[in-house]
């Protein structure tokens, strides 16, 4: 079932992507020195966005399936074949289908947002999953013998308890996401352009235009 879901959205949305723009222009990179503050906001921006939906996401999707041994039996295995998938193979569909339906520049950005956010997400779903799973017997006794609400047991009990999976697992997440950095900022279907200013388009432009100078500061 899950199979056939994606097959078929994959599907739908490759026959809506045909209908892309044939031809993007990027903006201009500047290899300026006094660009680069301006782009690492751009960046951090992105960053930041990706992590916030990627926490969000993380800790529904991983609490629920931990609390609900039914749906924990798809909402897994569903996670364990997400994370195997490369973005990059399927980034170009998802991007030309965003550019059908918003502007280029919206697009672009969802998108990079998009693979920044698959490059961090995966990590701590599992890791408020397996916390939420491994909270001690003792404590979820307590909450009941307290009857505690739900919400108490997740504010007091639960989040507390996966707070140190979290913050480790955030850092490596973020790694991840400079990582795909370049990837995001950069991205070209065929003639299309879909680059954008950032940190990883600054440094993919200067590699590509062999300017590997060191630049120091005059004594």
């Amino acid at each position: 079932m899950v199979l056939v879901t994606l097959t078929g959205t994959l599907y739908i949305g490759t026959r809506l992507a045909l209908r892309a723009p044939a031809i993007v222009t990027g903006p201009e990179i500047s290899l300026d020195a006094a660009a680069l503050p301006w782009y690492a906001v751009l960046s951090l921006a992105r960053m930041g966005a990706a992590y916030a939906l990627s926490l969000v996401f993380s800790l529904v999707y991983g609490y629920y399936a931990a609390r609900n041994r039914r749906a924990e039996q798809v909402m897994i295995p569903l996670l364990d074949v997400l994370q195997s998938v490369p973005i990059l193979s399927f980034l170009p569909v998802v991007l030309l289908l965003l550019s059908v339906l918003l502007t280029t520049a919206v697009a672009s950005e969802l998108a990079a947002v998009v693979l920044i956010f698959t490059s961090q997400v995966w990590n701590l779903t599992f890791s408020v999953y397996q916390s939420t799973r491994t909270v001690p017997g003792e404590l979820r006794e307590a909450a009941a013998v307290f009857r505690c609400s739900a919400w108490f047991r997740l504010k007091y009990v639960e989040l507390p308890f996966a707070a140190n999976g979290l913050v480790w697992n955030s850092v490596m997440s973020w790694a991840g996401g400079w990582f795909f950095l370049m990837a995001a900022e950069m991205f070209t279907v065929g003639s299309r352009d879909f680059r954008l200013p950032g940190l990883g388009s600054y440094l993919s432009t200067a590699a590509q235009a062999g300017d590997l100078t060191q630049r120091t500061p005059s004594r």
